[in-house]
């Protein structure tokens, strides 16, 4: 079962980055299937579910299915002008690539950190890997890179068959305007249906609407009492960049 409210789907189209996270998570009970979602990011970087299903696992045959769908609702006809971020689960990752080629696919860091740490682990390389993916340039790229190689030869070829394009905001692409390294909002859309997927397929799928619907009303309230033309969450970041740019001075050549 394929669900995309009509609400959902314009509200992405018209107020949301052109970003998407697609992630899986297991229904509890005595229905072993799973719930497939597929979530955006408002104007105040905030959570919004776009389309949800139930299927029986999570596989490349099941995520095709998904994507066809939701590639019809979302109208998504030039993949150049969309980004995905995931788990890297394999049959996800085939079906973008079939469905919409061309689109930015991410890597969720976390996920990818979590299989780098088990062969090579170390508080040192933890931070450098992380610096590499917050890098916002290929030099600050490459100088974090290089510290790696001199930290641990085999830590920096890990990486050698793994594109930056995936998982370094200096290698992101612009069009999306957002350079997230997480699938945190696919986390928390499973985590705020966590009581739902304790019940029957029906009445599961009806209280997430119910949940979503919720939302929905309560940000459209808190909407009313923003006090910037941006939502709030932007605005701090706006005022800590601003902050930054003290440190900075302007050079003629």
């Amino acid at each position: 079962m394929y669900v995309c409210l009509a609400a959902c789907k314009e509200g992405w189209k018209k107020g949301c980055r052109p970003i998407i996270g697609l992630d899986g998570c297991h229904i509890k009970g005595q229905h072993s299937s799973q719930i497939l979602s597929a979530v955006g990011i408002d104007a105040n970087n905030g959570m919004y579910p776009i389309a949800y299903a139930i299927a029986e696992s999570e596989n490349y045959e099941t995520w095709k299915w998904f994507l066809e769908y939701l590639i019809v609702d979302l109208k998504l006809e030039n993949g150049l002008h969309y980004a995905f971020i995931t788990d890297k689960q394999k049959g996800l990752q085939n079906a973008i690539a079939e469905l919409i080629p061309g689109a930015e696919h991410r890597h969720c860091v976390r996920h990818l950190y979590n299989n780098f740490k088990s062969k090579h682990p170390g508080e040192g390389l933890k931070q450098t890997m992380w610096n590499a993916a917050r890098s916002s340039t290929p030099v600050w790229y490459n100088k974090n890179m290089v510290e790696m190689q001199a930290q641990s030869e085999d830590a920096y070829k890990w990486f050698e068959d793994k594109s930056p394009s995936h998982w370094s905001r200096s290698h992101f692409r612009t069009n999306s305007k957002c350079d997230i390294l997480l699938n945190n909002l696919c986390e928390s859309f499973n985590d705020a249906i966590l009581p739902a997927r304790d019940k029957p397929p029906l009445a599961m799928m009806e209280s997430i609407r119910m949940n979503m619907m919720t939302r929905m009303a309560n940000r459209r309230v808190a909407c009313t009492r923003w006090k910037d033309s941006v939502g709030p969450r932007v605005a701090k970041i706006i005022d800590k960049i601003g902050q930054y740019t003290s440190n900075y001075r302007a050079s003629y050549w």
